[in-house]
This record gives C-alpha cells, sequence and structure tokens, in this order.
C-alpha cells in the first residue's frame, strides 16, 4: 500500500500479513545461522577427535614396537646339519626393540645331541642369539663338557647351530682324562672328534695310573 501527502515523495506502507511474515523471517534466519555455526562447531570436534586418535593410536604403536619381548625361561629347539638335534634354554630372553633377529640371553645352556647319550653340553652367563644366521655367542664364564668326559673354560664362543661347531678367540683352558691345555684360540669340528688350537699353545700329557 503506497500513501502520498502533498509535496512528499510515496511512502510504502506494509500491509498486516507483511509485517507478520517479517517477524517470522527473522528467528529463521536466526536459527539458520545458530545450525551453521553448530555444524562447523562438530565438524571441527570430529576432525579433532580423528586427529587425537590417531596421534594416540600412533603412539601406542611406537611404544610398542620400542619395548623388548621378554620371555621367561625360553627354550628354542632344532636340528644340526649332521642330524644331532640341539636345545638351548635361559633364564629370560630379551628381543632386541631395534633388530628382531637379536635374541639376548640370560644364564643360557646349550644341548647338542639333546637326547642322546654322548651330547655336549655348553653353559654361560649370558649369550646372544641371531636366528638368521642361527648363530649363538656365550660369553661370561664359558663352560663346555662333553660326553667324553672333557672340560673347558672359555671366555667366549662362538656356535654355529648349522654345523655344530664352537669357536673362539679370547683364550681357552680345558682338561680331560689324561691331559690339560691352554691356548690362545680353538675351535671344535667333526662332533667333536678334531680339536684345533692356535697360539700359545701348552699340553699337559698325565699318564694313565
Amino acid at each position: 500500500m503506497l500513501t502520498q501527502t502533498d509535496g512528499s515523495a510515496a511512502i510504502p506502507m506494509l500491509s498486516a500479513a507483511e509485517r507478520a511474515r517479517n517477524r517470522r523471517r527473522a528467528p529463521v534466519r536466526r536459527l539458520r545461522l545458530g545450525l551453521a555455526i553448530f555444524a562447523t562447531v562438530i565438524g571441527a570436534a570430529v576432525v579433532g577427535q580423528a586427529s587425537w586418535r590417531s596421534l594416540a593410536s600412533s603412539k601406542l604403536q611406537t611404544q610398542a614396537a620400542s619395548t623388548p619381548l621378554l620371555l621367561e625361561k625360553p627354550r628354542f629347539t632344532g636340528v644340526l646339519k649332521d642330524g644331532r638335534p640341539f636345545l638351548i634354554t635361559a633364564e629370560r630372553a630379551e628381543r632386541d626393540s631395534e633388530d628382531a633377529d637379536l635374541v639376548r640371553l640370560s644364564a643360557p645352556t646349550l644341548v647338542r645331541g639333546y637326547g642322546q647319550p654322548d651330547s655336549s653340553q655348553a653353559t654361560a652367563k649370558s649369550g646372544v642369539y641371531r636366528e638368521a644366521a642361527r648363530t649363538l655367542l656365550l660369553t661370561q664364564d664359558v663352560k663346555i663338557t662333553s660326553g667324553e668326559g672333557y672340560e673347558f673354560d672359555a671366555p667366549q664362543a662362538l656356535i654355529d647351530m648349522r654345523t655344530g661347531e664352537v669357536s673362539g678367540d679370547a683364550g681357552v683352558a680345558g682338561q680331560g682324562p689324561n691331559a690339560s691345555t691352554r691356548a690362545n684360540a680353538y675351535s671344535v669340528t667333526d662332533k667333536g672328534d678334531r680339536v684345533i688350537l692356535k697360539g700359545g699353545v701348552r699340553t699337559r700329557l698325565e699318564p694313565r695310573p
């Protein structure tokens, strides 16, 4: 509706219905704005929660990967190249967190020819077993005994778990039923039938009674 007075421009006048529609539109606009803000906040919260979960999961995986695997009273069994079964036991085994192939052993014991009458045994305070190379390195107070009654003491012994060969380059002292010996290095092959001593070898033979 338009009204006009003398000397003035026409001023539009809103009808009652139009004024009612305008009154209804204002709350609707505010509601739409509120819903848009609410949706934005919810979206940000969802993204934030997903990012937090991803970060937490990554942190847990990192912690799990850096935590070494510990085993109490482990047992490793297998068969040597010559057909003899072997058994490795220890008080504790710890797999390295960075090198999964490396297993550290506390108080390890190796039995070659496990379950057989001519078995030999090696013990130490500590050891390192490499699964891929199948080698066992014994260190600290290594003692090796054979079924024939020979005993050897050495600072270390490297044992090839495929062939059963034993070697060391940090010295060895041994004794048997009729002899004792010392050397700077040694190797034992052919199921213990062949012993090679190197460097500063000293052997003492004792006559049979």
